[in-house]
């Protein structure tokens, strides 16, 4: 495993500059629209987040339905890699942009009445029931936990989190509000914490086996729950990282690629160019929205984890 630049001093270094099967989809956790919010818990303490030059929303082919299908890589040059070429960059002109990755849990608050108001006090792991093929061929309902990766900038969403792992308590101990704030590159987010709340990990520990990308990954978990938790993070958080790295999937995925159309408006084979860190709205509270195309949001929200 190549080793990444993690914690608050990865996040703010100068960052931005058919054939073999691969496992099963990476789950995320991503709010796609204006005012949007979720209650998540992360799984990863703040030293263990990696940041990394990402290629994003990069088209490998498409699904039986004719859909284009997309994916990441983490770009050769990333320093934990240390290539000299990028093939993504250099012959398809596409500019890889700064990420923080770490794995959350969804949240389902628990409410009682406080001075005539609804309060959070405590949480439930949050699930979800789908439909799934069977070996014998039928269909069953599964639940599963809403557990996932957070693909964010390391400038405004993890920044945010960095500040508050210095001066007031550990990501991985705090159930986080996170209210998203706009529809384009203004997007700002709100972060409300729940300190000394408690989680009920059940629903995490005893459904993680429905978790189509975790089977086989976490049969031996740690008795804490706590502990398991944690420990589903860590399994979830490398494996994805070995996948975005793997060189063979790398070059097989995109040596076929010829070009990757601009749906931006630009020309040739370059993609958008994502706004600087600088320009990006750092995450405070605030009730203004923007309004993006339709077409640009609906991209850009399938992928970049904004």
């Amino acid at each position: 495993m190549p080793e990444f630049r993690r914690g608050i001093a990865g996040m703010q270094s100068n960052n931005g500059s058919g054939g073999k099967q691969f496992p099963a989809f990476c789950p995320e956790i991503r709010w796609q629209n204006d005012r949007e919010e979720k209650f998540i818990l992360f799984l990863n303490t703040i030293d263990d987040i990696p940041t990394v030059e990402l290629h994003t929303f990069i088209p490998v082919g498409t699904t039986k339905s004719g859909k284009t299908k997309y994916d990441q890589f983490i770009s050769r040059r990333d320093p934990a890699i240390g290539e000299s070429a990028d093939d993504l960059s250099d012959r398809l002109g596409r500019k890889a942009v700064a990420r923080a990755l770490a794995v959350a849990v969804e949240l389902e608050p628990k409410y009682k009445m406080v001075n005539g108001k609804r309060r959070p006090t405590g949480f439930e792991v949050k699930t979800e029931t789908f439909t799934r093929k069977t070996e014998e061929g039928g269909t069953e309902d599964v639940e599963a936990p809403l557990v996932g990766l957070v693909v964010q900038s390391p400038y405004n969403f993890y920044g945010w989190l960095g500040s508050f792992s210095e001066s007031t308590g550990t990501i991985e101990d705090t159930p986080f509000q996170i209210i998203r704030r706009g529809k384009d590159a203004k997007t700002t987010y709100d972060f409300m914490p729940f300190l000394d709340q408690e989680v009920d990990f059940t629903n995490l520990i005893s459904l993680v086996k429905n978790v189509s990308y975790l089977r086989g990954e976490v049969d031996d978990l740690p008795s804490d729950d706590k502990e398991a938790a944690l420990r589903i993070g860590e399994v979830m958080l490398e494996k994805r990282l070995s996948e975005l790295t793997d060189k063979d999937r790398y070059t097989e995925l995109v040596t076929p690629i010829q070009e990757i159309e601009d749906r931006f408006g630009g020309s040739g084979g370059q993609t958008r160019i994502e706004p600087k860190a600088d320009a990006q709205a750092m995450v405070t509270p605030t009730n203004g929205t923007t309004n993006g195309s339709d077409k640009f949001e609906q991209l850009r929200k399938m992928h970049e984890g904004v």
